[in-house]
């Protein structure tokens, strides 16, 4: 096997003579695919030989464009002339684009590494079936999945074997490591970059905001009871794609979409952001990292949130403020919410505080830092075979 795949003392990662195969989601295919397109930006940079399978959103693929799509990563690996490859995809709730075109690879092809970051784990794709058709007939689509979970988790493991899998979350880590026990997990945290300056929060506009794409289990049908439990001097500030369509209402600000370089001015203007993340599926508990959570952080934001899935093991880290939901309801949860944020954003020295703690949690979750984590995994594990 030519090409080599060193780990320096340094920490630094060479992966010279290797090739990268990236398949991921296309930048307009939601938060996986904002995601990608800044991972292999990161990638781009640091490997010579980068090459990327994009596929479009969620539920459009068919079987013949599935194939079509393992041919193409086929192609790729059969033209680095026995050097050694790399394939790594994004697996997202849902989305079988990364998922089918790279089974088995690592078994038909010698010289591979095939290895994938789970953005909702312990669940791979949750839906294996879930091609055009299905996606068409939602209803089916369940009828087929729900019943079948058991099988749906077995196809996971079968087609996942013992290859390196990447958790944004510790608990994520933990969850698959139960789900599928004979692969390596590695935990790598969301990369945080910041988009520009933003004011220091205790100078900001006395308001909070909600922020991220709008579909269940982000919490923004709370919106009115938050409004009704906040202060009528705080402002409530929302934005995010999808959130054009929430109804209206006095003391709330509606901004929809926002483009990248407009989110240091968004979080310029509130104090803090309000995360009321609940139950999003009934197929089961999921941990995925928070891409609403990493802009926060990003803008030195401080964060309120429930300790919804992954989101409670922040409150460890000074910048989160964790409501605890033991034995509340929905409703107890959202009022606690909103009592935490209001005496937060009308302090100063706490706002100051958690300003400094961001900047920490932002450091490491720097780009450089987090890829080096891929980088390593992957130069030891070529060095093995």
């Amino acid at each position: 096997m030519t090409g080599q795949s060193t780990v320096g003392q340094s920490g630094t990662t060479h992966l010279d003579g290797v090739r990268v195969v990236y398949v991921a989601a296309e930048r307009s295919a939601g938060g996986v695919g904002a995601y990608s397109e800044v991972f292999a930006d990161m990638l781009r940079r640091r490997v010579a030989d980068f090459h990327e399978v994009r596929h479009p959103r969620p539920g459009t693929d068919t079987v013949t464009e599935l194939r079509a799509r393992r041919r193409e990563i086929i192609e790729l690996i059969d033209a680095a002339d026995g050097r050694p490859v790399v394939v790594h995809g994004e697996f997202s709730g849902g989305s079988v684009e990364s998922f089918w075109p790279t089974a088995g690879l690592e078994r038909i092809r010698r010289g591979v590494l095939v290895s994938a970051t789970v953005h909702d784990p312990p669940g791979l794709v949750w839906w294996p079936g879930r091609v055009a058709f299905l996606e068409r007939r939602r209803f089916l689509n369940h009828a087929v999945h729900f019943p079948l979970r058991p099988l749906s988790r077995a196809i996971e493991r079968r087609v996942v074997g013992a290859r390196t899998l990447f958790a944004m979350s510790h608990a994520g880590a933990r969850s698959l490591l139960r789900a599928y026990p004979d692969t390596t997990v590695r935990h790598a945290h969301m990369p945080v970059w910041s988009r520009g300056e933003v004011v220091a929060a205790p100078d900001r506009p006395k308001a909070v905001g909600l922020f991220g794409l709008v579909y269940r289990g982000k919490g923004f049908e709370h919106v009115e009871r938050l409004r009704g439990v906040l202060p009528d001097d705080i402002a409530i500030r929302i934005a995010g794609r999808g959130t054009e369509a929430l109804p209206g209402l006095d003391g709330v600000e509606i901004l929809g979409g926002v483009d990248d370089a407009d989110l240091p001015a968004y979080f310029s203007s509130v104090r803090a952001l309000v995360v009321p993340y609940g139950t999003r599926s009934l197929y089961g508990e999921a941990f995925p990292g928070s891409s609403v959570v990493s802009d926060a952080i990003a803008h030195l934001t401080p964060v309120v949130c429930t300790g919804h899935g992954a989101l409670g093991e922040l409150r460890t880290e000074g910048g989160v403020l964790v409501v605890e939901e033991g034995g509340r309801t929905h409703e107890e949860t959202v009022d606690a919410l909103a009592s935490a944020a209001a005496e937060l954003v009308t302090s100063r020295d706490r706002l100051s505080a958690m300003g400094e703690a961001l900047k920490e949690m932002r450091e490491v979750r720097e780009p450089d830092e987090v890829v080096r984590t891929y980088l390593d995994t992957w130069a030891r594990a070529l060095c093995r075979a």
